[in-house]
């Protein structure tokens, strides 16, 4: 029986990520069909706070758990940590005397609780008052419903705004007294103010230690190079502008960076970071563009795509540019001389079939929980199902290294894709 286990980032005001929203069905063959929503939140739970590695997929953050009544009254909660977990309590559930008695212990013991999909009715919700989270959806709602829930228990919740998919929604939830959101909204690119992709502090600062040295390791520059969105794009830009005669498309960094030579990046890299050092560290944009460009990379060996590993991390990696620059995709690929199903599928324009399109929307499936696509999609890219959910975890491992100052793994996708399924393999 394969668990396909994704998560949804939870924004506050100023699009922080506070939490993930952990989601949970089944694969598409020879797994659980989603019946038994008990049974598939039990399962979530061993996967991610009794397995090895399960903790990673969190990223520091609290998880956000959908709970059932039958699991809720029979106090399978208690078993979590606190601190790192909200309860979250269907729109299903009726608030019988045992669903009460079991959240009211809930609480007494430090518990968060969060009402999902919550709907103003004319009655009394006795769940709404003793709620530290309420979940509105802005896709089954109505902006006066959504006002009036703020309205009527906004002073005793925190109000969560959930499928929220534009600015307008995010503007509008955030006026009403909205402080978290949940959705797609910040990767619309008008979201984005700053004309300029903030960098990764961290790995700035290893690229400068690594100019310190009389002779450039090309192998270790390269992979820090590659773990920075801004300068990464910085880069592909740089080596195909007119200052180089027009050459076969990039293939990787490392092959960007031999075409620039030693002196060059020298030069161009101290005057590259100069400006970004003084930027932010990055958003959840850059973090998942990391995230996604390992999970491209690791799925890129399962699906036979070894040899081209560098631009199918080049693909993930330049997932999230239309929304760091503000601008339109197709006017930013443009000049960055990538393969041509490599641009083609970040445009949506691959063609049926096509390989690096096929697990680029194993991709974006997984990340949604649409698992019946993502089984879909894998079979196009000729994915094993069974490898993707620890090819993600091992993405989420290496990403949140990297964010957060650890030495990531040596990226030898041979090695390493058989090294993760073989920790998951039972």
């Amino acid at each position: 029986m394969e668990l396909w286990l994704a998560r949804q980032p939870i924004f506050d005001t100023r699009t922080n990520v506070v939490a993930y929203e952990l989601l949970y069905r089944s694969g598409t063959t020879n797994a659980y069909d989603g019946s038994d929503g008990n049974a598939a939140t039990a399962r979530v739970i061993n996967a991610t706070f009794y397995s090895p590695g399960g903790r990673e997929i969190l990223g520091r953050k609290r998880a956000f758990i959908n709970f059932p009544k039958d699991l809720l009254a029979s106090g399978g909660a208690a078993l979590l940590p606190p601190e790192e977990v909200v309860i979250e309590i269907l729109e299903s559930v009726v608030p019988d005397l045992g669903v009460m008695l079991a959240c009211n212990d809930l609480r007494s013991r430090g518990y968060k609780l969060a009402l999902d999909d919550f709907v103003p009715c004319e009655g009394i919700n006795p769940l709404a008052s003793i709620a530290d989270y309420i979940k509105v959806d802005f896709r089954s709602t109505v902006p006066s419903q959504q006002a009036e829930v703020v309205e009527r228990w906004g002073k005793k919740a925190c109000m969560l705004a959930e499928k929220v998919e534009t600015l307008e929604e995010f503007e509008r939830a955030r006026t009403m007294g909205y402080s978290l959101f949940q959705g797609y909204f910040f990767a619309r690119p008008v979201i984005v103010s700053t004309p300029e992709v903030p960098g990764t502090k961290l790995s700035q600062l290893r690229i400068l230690q690594q100019l310190q040295f009389p002779e450039m390791d090309f192998a270790a520059m390269g992979e820090l190079v590659s773990q920075d969105t801004a300068i990464a794009y910085k880069l592909l830009r740089f080596v195909n502008s007119a200052l180089f005669a027009a050459r076969e498309p990039i293939d990787s960094i490392q092959q960007a960076m031999v075409r620039v030579g030693e002196l060059g990046m020298r030069r161009w890299l101290t005057i590259v970071l100069l400006t970004d050092l003084t930027a932010n560290r990055p958003g959840e944009l850059a973090v998942n563009a990391l995230l996604r460009a390992r999970f491209c990379e690791l799925l890129a060996t399962e699906a036979g795509l070894g040899s081209r590993s560098g631009d199918l991390f080049l693909l993930g990696l330049f997932s999230h540019l239309d929304a760091m620059y503000g601008r339109p995709i197709d006017e930013l690929l443009s000049g960055l001389n990538l393969h041509n199903d490599i641009s083609e599928t970040l445009l949506g324009v691959a063609p049926p079939g096509s390989q690096p399109a096929g697990l680029w929307a194993t991709v974006l499936a997984y990340e949604q929980g649409d698992w019946d696509r993502m089984g879909r999609s894998a079979a196009t890219a000729q994915i094993r199902t069974s490898a993707v959910q620890p090819l993600y975890a091992a993405a989420v491992r290496w990403a949140d290294q990297v964010v957060h100052g650890g030495i990531p793994e040596e990226r030898d996708l041979s090695a390493s894709a058989d090294h993760e399924l073989g920790r998951y393999r039972t």
